[in-house]
């Protein structure tokens, strides 16, 4: 039983290596898989640190510490500078990852543990405990936010969870707001500065728009001036395009004081490509943001959602 069990960890840790480099989610994919792939390395990492420390179990288990450790930092510095070399991303927090899967994978599950005194695993297990459980927080909340994003669906937004600001990226600050409100109790308040296209974009929600008429949005304009929003959509094929400004979606609209309506038809989102149709089951992302204005200003966006 135990040499199928060490043949079928064995077979899993080769898979795992085979991974590293090889698969994995695109730009499009689920926020979810992303994250969940993302920390990968965790687990990776603290199978192979299990599987190194049953092998040399004729080391004490502090030797077997400090060599895993040496072993994850040279291996996971090698594993980040090869994946950089074949296109995709090297970065700090994958190399920590490693570390802490390594150390996961011998202060709780090698066998040369039962060895220590109690008070030096202790002290060893709950700090590796505590930066396991950092790396994988974000996850928890990436996978709690796409739940509550597809249960909303077809509204993209409506900001009465805190959680949702996740979904939007950009230059300008952003965060939940009970200042103003279109429906419920929260909006998303957005802080738009001098710099040229400052604003946010939707980058997380589900793709397939077809069947919908049209994308409504709500926007508060605290200010008694005017201020003039661009909004634009693109689907997954605009990048293959060069990003064009001709390959999606533009539109403008003059900010009254007060709240903004503010209605898109998707038929038009679908011509709006100079030599295409725009894919309304592919939507990859949509934005607004203003052009070179002379002043910070603050708006509030609230209720995005599709209509029948």
């Amino acid at each position: 039983m135990r040499h199928q069990q060490q043949y079928i960890l064995g077979s899993l840790a080769l898979l795992s290596t085979i991974l590293l480099f090889v698969g994995g989610p695109g730009p499009d994919s689920l926020r979810s898989f992303r994250y969940v792939w993302g920390v990968g390395h965790l687990f990776c990492f603290a199978l192979w640190a299990y599987l190194y420390a049953n092998w040399r179990s004729n080391q004490s288990f502090n030797r077997q510490i400090i060599e895993v450790v040496v072993l994850a930092f040279f291996i996971g510095g090698v594993t980040e500078l090869i994946q950089s070399g074949i296109g995709r991303e090297a970065t700090w927090q994958d190399l920590g990852n490693d570390l802490v899967g390594a150390l996961l994978g011998v202060v709780f599950f090698a066998g040369a543990r039962k060895s220590a005194p109690d008070w030096q695993l202790k002290f060893l297990q709950i700090p590796v405990l505590l930066m396991a459980l950092w790396s994988l927080f974000p996850v928890g909340k990436v996978i709690i936010d796409d739940a509550i994003a597809w249960q909303q669906f077809p509204l993209l937004s409506g900001f009465e969870t805190t959680l949702e600001a996740s979904r939007w990226s950009g230059s300008a600050k952003r965060d939940i707001s009970h200042d103003h409100s279109f429906a419920g109790k929260s909006s998303l308040q957005i802080e738009l500065t001098t710099q040229r296209y400052s604003g946010i974009g939707l980058k997380e929600f589900p793709e397939n728009w077809g069947g919908y008429s049209a994308v409504s949005l709500q926007v508060f304009n605290p200010d008694q001036a005017p201020l003039q929003l661009h909004f634009r959509i693109h689907d997954q094929f605009h990048r293959h395009n060069d990003n064009a400004y001709t390959d999606r979606f533009n539109a403008s609209f003059k900010l009254k004081p007060g709240w903004n309506h503010l209605r898109v038809s998707l038929d038009d989102v679908a011509n709006a490509p100079k030599k295409r149709s725009l894919d309304l089951t592919r939507i990859a992302g949509m934005g607004v943001f203003v052009g070179k204005i002379d002043q910070p200003r603050t708006i509030y966006l609230d209720d995005v959602k599709l209509l029948p």
